[in-house]
């Protein structure tokens, strides 16, 4: 084996490494805000109906007549709003989509490093998938 080939391989290797660690952390980031967003728009949804449920069932939650009636149709409307917005946001970001991709190249990125590790995958092989890889997932590979 020549001195270029060892760099060569050295050099496919860390980039693999890389890789794989901007993907993980792609991933965590990605499915952290992906919950968060989620859990807001239950929480926020979820609230609004408590508010419009109670209030319909016993009268407004805060003062009484017409601006206690106004005050509860407010807090639910800022509420359902709320909640409607974090869940835009989770479709403009494509949160879902993005995290799933991500996850993906993760778990190829993860059987590549493993074949690397063990040596059971032909080197030839490695770059072959490594090259498809980052054609396929431009964002995450280097």
């Amino acid at each position: 084996m020549s001195a270029k080939t060892g760099q060569d391989r050295t050099l496919i290797t860390n980039n693999i490494k890389s890789s794989l660690l901007k993907t993980r952390d792609f991933v965590s980031r990605r499915k952290r805000t992906n919950s968060h967003l989620l859990v807001a728009s239950m929480v926020f949804s979820g609230t609004s109906t408590l508010v419009a449920g109670i209030t319909s069932a016993g009268g407004p939650l805060i003062g009484s007549g017409i601006e206690g009636w106004r005050l509860a149709c407010i807090a639910a409307a800022v509420l359902g709003l709320t909640s409607t917005i974090s869940t835009g946001i989770s479709q403009q970001l494509e949160a879902t989509d993005r995290l799933a991709k991500g996850k993906e190249c993760l778990a190829k990125l993860r059987t590549l490093d493993l074949g690397i590790t063990t040596a059971k995958k032909d080197w030839e092989e490695v770059v072959k998938e490594y090259e498809d890889l980052a054609l396929s997932y431009p964002e995450l590979i280097n």
